[in-house]
């Protein structure tokens, strides 16, 4: 409940009443009534009062504070506005207001230093109304850049968390280019059957293991397609004795296919398929 007490007895002050206890004035004029604060901080004065002013010539909200004394219904000398600051910097530290409500505090509070310097120097300069709104919105756009900071700094918190459950590949898909196969899986795969049907089939005997090196492969068939850069796809595995020669000569070509030093296509369905050498046009 706020209460102006120039006057407790009789309720009045130079012939003027004094507000209503429980009242509150309009806090979005100026002084003299000529300037509005803006829409949002009024609109957060209206809801929850900035702070309460607790002195022996006012008791009551700030806001109300600032109502009465651009009417000069109440004496800004006998409040000591320093101390009321001091008051307010020990509140906040206890109990952390919104953004809108520091901002709120801010404006009133500059808007009674002016009041009250105005009172002590009639003769204030010129233009401090203008100051003062431009001061009101430089406080605003600080407050709206924080904001955007702050969601920015939640966004980045947020995929930092999220990125704790999330792995990364190590190395890129190296991905053969579609101009070196030009024949389907299928038929590839279909041709190396092939290949591998016309060998004979493994004997039941023991025998010691046979070593197959993919490197030896890899320059035989580069040896092969150096000499004769067109060939037929079953001549690459001319030279294989058995299935195991058969495949790694298989992975060789493919090897060969992938870091671009052979290529095969296909004329039609069920054409014979070609294997060219790096240099070679079909």
């Amino acid at each position: 409940m706020a209460r102006c007490r120039c006057h407790r007895a009789g309720g009045y002050r130079g012939g003027t009443p004094c507000r209503a206890p429980g009242v509150r004035g309009d806090p979005t004029f100026a002084a003299g009534g000529s300037t509005k604060l803006s829409r949002e901080v009024a609109t957060e004065l209206e809801r929850d009062p900035v702070y309460l002013v607790r002195t022996p010539a006012f008791d009551g909200p700030i806001e109300l504070l600032l109502t009465l004394a651009q009417r000069a219904e109440v004496d800004l000398k006998a409040i000591p506005l320093a101390s009321l600051t001091d008051d307010y910097l020990r509140a906040i530290e206890q109990d952390r207001p919104p953004l809108e409500r520091l901002a709120g505090f801010l404006v009133i509070g500059a808007r009674l230093v002016q009041l009250k310097a105005a009172g002590l120097m009639p003769e204030s300069v010129a233009g401090e109304e203008e100051e003062l709104e431009a001061w009101e919105d430089a406080i605003k756009g600080r407050l709206e850049e924080y904001k955007r900071f702050k969601e920015l700094a939640e966004s980045l918190m947020r995929r930092h968390a999220t990125g704790r459950f999330t792995f990364a590949g190590l190395l890129e898909p190296d991905v053969v280019p579609q101009a070196r196969v030009q024949v389907s899986l299928e038929a590839l795969a279909s041709a190396f059957q092939q290949v591998l049907d016309r060998l004979p089939p493994p004997q039941q005997v023991t025998v010691e293991m046979e070593q197959v090196s993919l490197a030896d492969k890899l320059e035989e068939l580069r040896s092969m397609l150096g000499r004769q850069p067109q060939m037929n796809f079953s001549a690459m595995f001319r030279h294989a004795r058995t299935r195991l020669e058969a495949v790694v000569t298989f992975l060789a070509l493919l090897e060969l296919i992938r870091i671009g030093q052979a290529r095969v296509a296909q004329a039609s369905a069920f054409a014979e398929i070609m294997v060219y050498g790096q240099e070679t046009e079909q």
